[in-house]
């Protein structure tokens, strides 16, 4: 568990300030008049407290307090195998699936958890918002280890004689459970087969997948293991059709049938195109990773049964395998173009520049107009810019497809679903954000069932970085195009309107302004906390967090606890104010008054988040000077700090953050300017 915060008495603060040309400025806190309306007295931030099931992972060796896994840290591992047949007629997809799960772990298994995360679209399953009824998943074989299972019910009513009975399956809404025939011992592997089909949701679905005119989106389409972790063991929080996901990495050999003449886009690297494209396909799709200008890979007039694929039956089978990523996703429609390029990804640490395929998926309509402009040079964008910002992408081939979605974007490994964007600047930011989930959460795989902000957040904060590089400068008589504005003017509108909230609340519960919370406030408090930190400093944390967790499931005391370490001292009232609480920033000059040869300048918290005080004072003639009150002045409950600085030069103006490092909810009251004389 971190320290806690030390809080020193008030009356020993002092600051030394050095002011050009006079004595150390001397900063005393003084208590707020207890019937002043702005002054009502304050919450006070704690130390940062560590979940039960964090603190056993440490006490057992996977976890640490400096932000590392432990020497015992381990993570659960499949391989999945899956043939799949969409028929398009009926819109039923049919599958068969073998898996060996690892366990890794130092627990000997008796049962596993398996998502079936279509049974949202089942008569009677949970969900937070209506979806489409389309009878869920239909199982017709699960197997362990060789043994046929029935459901646990039939195996009890068939008695002690007719096998063993305690072996068995459960299914309840999206989780199935599976009781195992025999024990699963640490460093041991069991075999799992299903067989399974369902009815894809029409659009909108569930916002995420599914199914409209010629053209499907396959995501949660094939039963997967849940995820077995050191804090929590099995999670099984069932999917409501709110929050989003956890899970495991893993290694997949997908098989998909669909009608010739359809396109198929999957995660991974497809195996073998030269059963189900032409020669003038596979010599434009060759060319195109060669070089980052985009190629029409397959145009109008490829499309459906033009020339665009091999030819062959009514039917094929494109062939996807990817390696080490937490799901499969895959794509398809006969009104699909197919862009392609290559985005050139410098890897330092290896002295070496990496090629990813880029592979653009889209509909030729006026509604999808901006991606034929720029779909593919926009993921191609995005993977170079957060491999520069963050860290080299890792994976071979990264497609961004357009269709099913009414608003927004989902991410998969290596693939992203879009809506279908008209306007460019709107599906570059989109593309951007969606792209950035290759690093948070598909790499540092964070549950962003129970902790949206870990994947939601630092991927909002990322996307306006490499936003600020690319459309930055402003165009003629324009504005720089800053996301980090737009962030926080979506925060701070939320937060006027009384709507903060805690960061922590788990993404099913979370009950209001889920957008402006998870992804701009946590954007915010990033930036604020670059600002404590320093930007060089916050900047290499960030990458070094990542690096720790690659392939690894950190937990919000692990992100807490690496940048305790880097900053060299608890930043527990930081982490409680910002992501325990929902405290909103108000901090304003109340005052600016002539002592003999000082200025007074007081400074009030008016509202509930303590942070440092960053003055910029403008005196006559120009001269400017920047002085700092610490978080500590407010840290004993006072409302009010005085900041006694030189007189002369006359003060002309006095200004409160004036680099907008933190989200004050009211600027007006933060800048003080002298009467004319």
């Amino acid at each position: 568990m971190p320290a806690p915060v030390v809080r020193a008495s008030l009356l020993a603060l002092a600051l030394a300030i050095l002011l050009p040309g006079s004595a150390a400025a001397q900063t005393v806190p003084l208590p707020g008049p207890r019937d002043s309306a702005t002054a009502p007295g304050r919450p006070l931030p704690g130390p940062a407290f560590e979940s039960p099931g964090f603190t056993r992972a440490v006490e057992r060796g996977t976890r640490t307090r400096a932000g590392t896994p432990g020497p015992r840290n381990w993570v659960q591992h499949a391989r999945y195998t899956i043939s799949a047949s969409l028929d398009v007629a009926t819109s039923r997809l049919t599958g068969q699936e073998h898996v060996t799960y690892i366990n890794h772990s130092p627990d000997t298994l008796r049962q596993v958890a398996v998502y079936l995360r279509q049974n949202l679209f089942a008569p009677g399953s949970p969900r937070r918002e209506p979806v489409p009824i389309t009878g869920g998943v239909t199982l017709t074989r699960v197997t362990a280890d060789g043994q046929a299972l029935d459901t646990l019910a039939r195996a009890r009513r068939r008695g002690p004689g007719a096998g063993t009975p305690q072996a068995g399956f459960r299914v309840n809404g999206t989780v199935m459970q599976v009781r195992l025939p025999r024990p699963l011992l640490p460093g041991d592997s069991a075999q799992f087969e299903f067989a399974w089909s369902y009815v894809p949701a029409p659009s909108p679905s569930d916002g995420r997948e599914g199914r409209e005119d010629h053209l499907y989106f396959m995501g949660y389409w094939y039963p997967q293991i849940a995820v077995y972790d050191d804090v929590s063991g099995w999670v099984t929080d069932p999917y409501l059709n709110g929050a989003e996901f956890y899970m495991d990495p893993a290694d997949y050999d997908v098989r998909v049938t669909v009608p010739r003449g359809w396109v198929v886009g999957g995660t991974g690297t497809l195996r073998n195109p030269a059963e189900v494209l032409s020669r003038r396909t596979l010599d434009r799709l060759a060319a195109a990773h060669r070089t980052r200008d985009v190629v029409h890979v397959i145009a109008a007039d490829d499309r459906g049964n033009g020339g665009g694929f091999a030819p062959g039956g009514p039917v094929a089978t494109w062939h996807y395998t990817a390696t080490d990523v937490r799901d499969f996703a895959w794509g398809t429609s006969d009104r699909y173009a197919w862009d392609a390029t290559s985005a050139f990804v410098r890897d330092s640490a290896r002295g070496r520049t990496d090629t990813v395929a880029i592979n653009s998926y889209y509909r030729l309509s006026d509604s999808a107009a901006a991606w034929a402009a720029g779909g593919a040079r926009f993921t191609r964008d995005a993977i170079e810019q957060l491999s520069a910002y963050l860290w080299p992408y890792p994976w071979p081939a990264m497609s961004s497809m357009e269709g099913i979605l009414l608003s927004g974007g989902m991410e998969y490994p290596m693939m992203t679903l879009m809506q279908p964007w008209a306007d460019t600047l709107s599906l570059a930011g989109d593309l951007m954000h969606e792209t950035g989930h290759m690093w948070f959460p598909m790499q540092v795989g964070s549950n962003e069932t129970r902790h949206p902000w870990m994947d939601e957040g630092l991927t909002q904060f990322d996307v306006a970085q490499a936003m600020r590089v690319l459309y930055g400068e402003p165009r003629t008589g324009g504005r720089p195009n800053d996301s980090e504005q737009g962030q926080r003017g979506r925060y701070v509108r939320a937060a006027r309107e009384g709507y903060d909230q805690s960061l922590m609340t788990w993404g099913d519960l979370f009950p209001l302004e889920l957008y402006s919370m998870y992804y701009d406030k946590t954007s915010q408090a990033l930036i604020a906390l670059r600002a404590v930190m320093g930007p060089d400093v916050f900047h290499r944390t960030l990458r070094e967090y990542g690096r720790r967790w690659t392939g690894r499931h950190p937990e919000p005391e692990d992100f807490f606890n690496t940048f305790n370490a880097a900053a060299g001292r608890d930043l527990g009232w930081f982490w409680e104010t910002w992501f325990d609480h929902g405290w909103p920033l108000d901090q304003a000059i109340g005052s600016v008054r002539e002592e003999g040869d000082s200025a007074a300048i007081t400074v009030e918290d008016r509202g509930l988040a303590p942070m440092p005080v960053r003055l910029t004072i403008t005196r006559a003639g120009g001269t400017v000077q920047k002085l700092e009150l610490p978080v500590d002045v407010w840290l004993g409950g006072a409302r009010q700090a005085v900041a006694r600085v030189a007189r002369a030069p006359a003060i002309e103006r006095v200004e409160i953050d004036a680099e907008q490092a933190f989200p004050d909810v009211d600027r007006d009251n933060q800048v003080w300017s002298a009467q004319p004389r």
